[in-house]
């Protein structure tokens, strides 16, 4: 039996993280079918030893990713995940998702799939590992306080522009904080014009690097949907 980690980094994260609760406590490590991406998470997540990854795609693969690499690449991804399963006689496969690309997994390989009733996504992979590993998660809630932060990290920017931070939203935001020592992380060198604004600027920066800028900082603030669920690992204060 294999768990299926094929989708975004923070999906990757949310499962893992769930995983490595229940693999602590078995005697053989968690067999996953995942990407590239699956293997940095562990590392990340310094959970590498819990698992045995098997990672068939570089990124996620097109079938997940239809909008932007088409319908003709998420044929083709469907395909060779067809032949890894026939390859690594994979006989059952657990999803993150219930969609109609289990649909269509289903006909090929047994097929177990997380309640699309509950909507909440750490809820969700709960109960369907829950159902399948008998496990009862262990998640107190950790106090979140942010009454007078020291270090505040911002990242403004993500893919979605609905989730992004305004720039005009950012300026006022920078100046409210020009008391805190603010970093402003920016993947992709988008506000360079405002590094001499913050306490420090960063950019191209790794995910161990960015692991490290929210473990050192009291608040997180932004959108990044990856970010805020390893803020939330980690049991730091995030504003979104």
């Amino acid at each position: 039996m294999h768990v299926a980690c094929l989708l975004a980094l923070g999906d990757n994260l949310i499962t893992l993280s769930l995983l490595k609760e229940i693999a602590s406590k078995q005697q053989q490590p968690l067999k996953i079918l995942g990407t590239h991406l699956t293997l940095k998470i562990a590392k990340l997540l310094e959970c590498e030893k819990h698992f045995e990854i098997i990672p068939i795609f570089e990124n996620i693969p097109a079938f997940y990713d239809l909008k932007k690499q088409g319908v003709f690449l998420a044929i083709k991804d469907f395909l060779w995940l067809l032949k890894a399963l026939k390859k690594h006689k994979i006989k059952h496969l657990i999803l993150e998702k219930q969609d109609f690309r289990s649909f269509l997994l289903a006909k090929f390989v047994s097929i177990t799939t997380p309640n699309k009733e509950i909507k909440n996504v750490y809820q969700n992979r709960q109960e369907l590992f829950f159902q399948i590993y008998g496990h009862v998660f262990d998640s107190p809630l950790y106090p979140m306080s942010v009454k007078n932060p020291k270090k505040i990290l911002i990242n403004p920017f993500t893919r979605s522009i609905d989730r992004s931070i305004p720039l005009e939203h950012l300026q006022i935001v920078l100046k409210l904080l020009k008391p805190f020592c603010v970093t402003l992380l920016d993947f992709e060198e988008r506000y360079a014009f405002l590094k001499d604004e913050v306490t420090h600027y960063r950019t191209k920066t790794s995910l161990e690097e960015v692991k490290n800028l929210i473990l050192e900082s009291d608040l997180y603030i932004g959108g990044d949907s990856f970010l805020i669920h390893l803020a939330y690992y980690l049991k730091k204060n995030y504003f979104i």
